[in-house]
């Protein structure tokens, strides 16, 4: 009996061939359907929301106040009384100049027997009072929740006063929980006055007072800018003069300086096209780049004339700010005009063909004509309307437009809270939005 063997098969049967195909025509067509379906159905939206637009110029330019040194005379060791935009009066003591660091560490032991003294005559006045510690202890209680309160907010002024009241009442405790009699504390109280008398005779000798020679800000900021940019000078400062100031480093050697008036002022070069938006006499809005987080309002006092294409623009304000002390170089915008509006994406923006109806004044005959007109499509309810605005600011990649529509035209006016359509296919009135 002999066997018969059949060849190998080597590929598909012509009905599964004809399945597979008819398949694939099948996954091909409904990928084409997502495809082309998705392109006419996709949309992004966008919020339009009111908004304010400035149109603003940044400029560099130089803070100038009316200031005078405060000159050392001689040389030795400083320490600061006052401080940085402190008010000062007429003779008072903004700084003490020492012959040594010997005098300085004499003038701070004074200061600590000062101290002991003062906590000395108050255990004496209240060693008879039976409640003289129960009030220290509140009292101590409250510096502690204060110099707290202090480091967590970082007014580290306030927390050094905190500080040494803090010192203070707990020495003044001790001093009333001591068991020593009057008799006792008046003999360290008397000590204590021999020893101040002792060092205070010797620091005559040592320490020499600086005192203010009129009323005004203190600063302790010398930047060598004094002599050279000062009110008088911005008067007839030119652009190239302005370019060319430079910090006088002699100066910096003084104790400090005093900042007279409340008026500060602010010049700056701009080109001439820029400029001449202004006019002397206008106010602007004025924002430093840095050190201020807010706008200032600002006077035009002065513009020069054109040099180099470049004019000088002088700005004066009699805001008082404590941080105008700090202040020299500055970058600054300056803001000359502000619109209001509903801000819309740029992308949103399209052109629509109109019918408009006009009226002869004369014969009062209507005529009708179609005009291209700018708007944007919103989405209501699940159809597209178009809504005419007119666009009033620009920006790059937005928009500041108004509303056109009429009282009549309600449904038509674009309002803060619309969804804008940004992006999607064959855009017209009525068209079904649909998500993809």
């Amino acid at each position: 009996m002999s066997n018969s063997i059949k060849p190998p098969q080597t590929g598909p049967s012509a009905a599964t061939t004809l399945i597979l195909a008819l398949l694939s025509i099948m996954v091909l067509c409904y990928a084409l359907f997502c495809v082309f379906s998705g392109l006419n159905a996709a949309y992004e939206l966008s919020s339009a929301y009111t908004y304010e637009a400035d149109d603003e110029t940044t400029v560099s330019g130089y803070v100038v106040r009316d200031e005078s040194l405060l000159p050392s005379q001689n040389d030795g060791v400083l320490d600061i009384t006052l401080a940085e935009g402190e008010r000062v009066a007429v003779g008072e003591r903004v700084a003490t100049v020492y012959t040594d660091s010997a005098a300085m560490k004499t003038e701070d032991q004074l200061d600590t027997l000062r101290a002991q003294l003062d906590q000395l005559t108050y255990a004496m006045g209240e060693s008879e009072s039976p409640t003289a510690g129960v009030k220290l202890d509140s009292s101590i209680q409250s510096a502690i929740f204060a110099m707290q309160k202090n480091l967590h907010t970082r007014q580290y002024t306030a927390l050094e006063g905190s500080v040494s009241e803090l010192r203070s009442l707990v020495i003044r405790r001790d001093y009333s929980s001591g068991g020593e009699s009057t008799a006792e504390l008046e003999a360290q109280a008397e000590a204590l006055r021999a020893q101040i008398k002792t060092l205070e005779a010797q620091q005559q000798r040592s320490a020499r007072a600086v005192t203010a020679p009129s009323s005004g800000l203190f600063s302790a900021v010398v930047d060598g800018y004094e002599a050279a940019l000062t009110p008088a000078t911005l008067k007839t400062m030119t652009p190239s003069q302005l370019s060319a100031v430079s910090p006088d480093s002699s100066l910096t050697s003084n104790v400090g300086k005093l900042i007279y008036g409340s008026t500060w002022y602010y010049a700056a070069n701009m080109n001439e096209k820029e400029a001449a938006s202004y006019k002397v006499g206008h106010t602007v809005q004025l924002r430093f780049v840095k050190e201020l987080d807010r706008n200032l309002t600002m006077t035009i006092e002065r513009i020069s004339d054109t040099e180099n294409g470049q004019k000088l623009v002088v700005f004066s304000s009699d805001e008082y700010l404590p941080e105008v002390t700090l202040l020299r170089r500055q970058s600054a915008e300056i803001v000359l005009d502000s619109t209001d509006g509903i801000r819309v994406p740029r992308a949103a923006l399209r052109s629509a063909v109109r019918e408009v109806t006009e009226t002869d004044p004369e014969t009062e005959d209507e005529t009708t004509k179609q005009v291209s007109v700018t708007g944007v499509y919103c989405v209501s309810g699940a159809k597209a309307v178009f809504k005419p605005v007119e666009v009033l600011y620009t920006g790059e990649d937005y928009a500041v437009v108004r509303t056109t529509a009429d009282a009549e035209a309600e449904k038509l006016r674009l309002r803060p809270g619309d969804e804008v359509i940004v992006a999607a296919r064959d855009l017209y009135d009525g068209k079904v939005i649909t998500s993809s």
